[in-house]
């Protein structure tokens, strides 16, 4: 089975390498069919610090951290709480929800439709703190942010950098928070630290593929990692 979940984060971890997003995505619902929900969550947690960290070392240049400082804060008090829901709420149940909102909001924004929003600021730090909160609890902090950061109208390098960032933050939030709460055993930290290799490489891989993409394709290819996760959570959940 290890063989197989090396290919999966290999996969996924290139994914996040182009887009900047959907690791967590695509592999927690595949690695969760031959391990139990809350421990995925838990490795997810901890490649997801591992990959934003890459990341954030490739696209630093184009960070607009002004900008971001109250989706960070935000997101940083999300994840807190979202450690806490974990130990409730069945991840399933959570991650059916959070599936159909991916799916529903990406064919919204498919259309070309965009809400206009007039205090920027408040509207990072709601979409800050659901990604915080989505993340602690079901490792999914992507699509609250991606979603809003589309809506923006990002440009490429920034839309990476800057989700690269808030990733970056919530994770060692969550990592921490981990810790503190005694979920990342031994035997769990050691099943990362072997995936953290896939990961890595496939990041490196796909920062590299990144800079291929025209803009306009780019955005396409977002949408549908948004489309395919959202689908994933929901069909692997039911399985």
């Amino acid at each position: 089975m290890i063989i197989v979940a090396i290919v999966i984060v290999f996969g996924a971890a290139m994914v996040q390498g182009i887009a900047g997003f959907g690791r967590a995505l695509i592999s927690a619902p595949l690695i969760a069919l031959f391990m139990p929900a809350d421990e995925t969550v838990v490795i997810m947690i901890v490649l997801g610090f591992v990959g934003a960290v890459i990341m954030v070392l490739k696209t630093h240049k184009h960070l607009h951290l002004k900008k971001m400082i109250p989706m960070v804060i935000a997101g940083v008090l999300g994840s807190i709480a979202g450690v806490q829901i974990l130990s409730v709420i069945p991840v399933k149940e959570l991650k059916i929800v959070m599936g159909a909102f991916i799916i529903i909001s990406a064919i919204i924004l498919a259309t070309g439709f965009r809400v206009k929003i007039k205090n920027e600021r408040v509207a990072f730090s709601i979409a800050g703190f659901i990604g915080g909160l989505t993340n602690g609890a079901i490792s999914f902090g992507g699509p609250p942010t991606v979603l809003f950061l589309q809506n923006q109208n990002e440009e490429k390098n920034s839309f990476r950098a800057n989700l690269s960032f808030f990733f970056l933050t919530i994770g060692l939030v969550g990592g921490l928070n981990l810790l503190l709460n005694g979920m990342l055993t031994a035997r769990l930290a050691a099943t990362a630290g072997v995936l953290a290799v896939p990961t890595i490489l496939g990041t490196f891989l796909g920062n590299f593929l990144s800079h291929k993409l025209p803009e306009e394709l780019f955005r396409k290819i977002v949408l549908v990692i948004l489309f395919i996760a959202g689908a994933m959570a929901i069909v692997m959940s039911l399985v």
